[in-house]
């Protein structure tokens, strides 16, 4: 069985926040929304901002490994500092155990990171409330609080509503870190021996938890009829993609979907053997018993 490491440090968030800017085409359905972008655009000076329209950068696992590793990860500013006086030689001695193909231009990859995160830092992530910051702390502090009752791959169910990591021969640590700015999905990864998944935060940025912000992912999979019987053939049994396809009788990329929000809203769970393709999905009884909390504490919340 694998070993849970929790912890959370700004530098991820940072990392994080920047890939979300760069990737929002594949965050449509995450919680800050379009509307984020363009805000936060208008934050940038416009070269920057320019330049960020082409960006596409494709580093984010690295440099969660490379986090992971830095004696000066507690913060932004240290960590950059310390990236920048290793040499290029060192990167690749840190990463060589974990990433199977390693770039040859890695002082240049590592010179283009700390450029576009130094600037990202100063425009953006340092004029975030610290009390969003706060908040994730928070959540890694009561996860880790959790560690000791449940087995490894509980804990991370419950921390990403819904990802199953299977135990594997070659599996020695799963690395839990809470993020904000990509929920509601996780942004999990595996290396050799290595899993790092920054599981969603969705309400850091507000000061106590919005009962509707819970139960609204929940009541829009349930109002579908295709979604409904997706959770009807997993009941019965776990599936593949394939096999709830030929279920369902839609286009693959139309099931996959469906069955992304309802993983989303923890109705159902991803299961994962030692890659970041999932083998087989499984109805998810915490997720579809919690309903009726979240919707008396929704209904509660109202009448105040």
């Amino acid at each position: 069985m694998y070993s849970i490491k929790i912890e959370w440090y700004a530098t991820y968030e940072c990392v994080i926040s920047l890939y979300a800017y760069l990737h929002e085409k594949e965050q449509k359905y995450a919680r800050l929304g379009t509307a984020w972008k363009k805000e936060t655009a208008l934050m940038l000076p416009a070269a920057f901002a320019k330049e960020l329209e082409d960006e596409r950068w494709e580093v984010l696992h690295r440099l969660v490994l490379l986090i992971a590793q830095s004696p000066a990860k507690e913060s932004v500013e240290g960590f950059l500092a310390w990236l920048e006086q290793i040499p290029a030689g060192e990167i690749y001695e840190r990463l060589a155990p974990w990433v199977d193909t390693i770039p040859l231009n890695l002082g240049e990859l590592r010179d283009h990171s700390l450029s576009l995160l130094a600037r990202w830092n100063e425009h953006y992530f340092a004029k975030l409330d610290p009390a969003l910051l706060e908040r994730l702390q928070k959540s890694a502090d009561e996860l880790a609080g959790k560690a000791a009752d449940v087995s490894p791959p509980e804990l991370v169910d419950e921390a990403t509503q819904g990802i199953w990591i299977e135990p594997m021969a070659d599996l020695q640590q799963v690395v839990l870190i809470p993020q904000y700015h990509c929920a509601p999905a996780s942004v999990l990864d595996f290396h050799r021996g290595l899993a790092t998944c920054l599981y969603p935060v969705a309400d850091a940025d507000r000061r106590q938890a919005d009962p509707l912000l819970a139960l609204l992912p929940v009541t829009q999979c349930l109002a579908d009829e295709k979604r409904l019987l997706l959770l009807q053939y997993l009941a019965q049994k776990p599936g593949t993609l394939t096999e709830l396809q030929q279920h369902v009788g839609l286009a693959k990329s139309t099931v996959h979907h469906h069955i992304t929000a309802l993983r989303r809203a923890g109705l159902i769970r991803a299961h994962y053997a030692g890659s970041t393709a999932i083998s087989a999905y499984s109805l998810r009884e915490s997720g579809i018993e919690r309903l009726p909390t979240l919707l008396r504490e929704f209904l509660h919340e109202s009448r105040k």
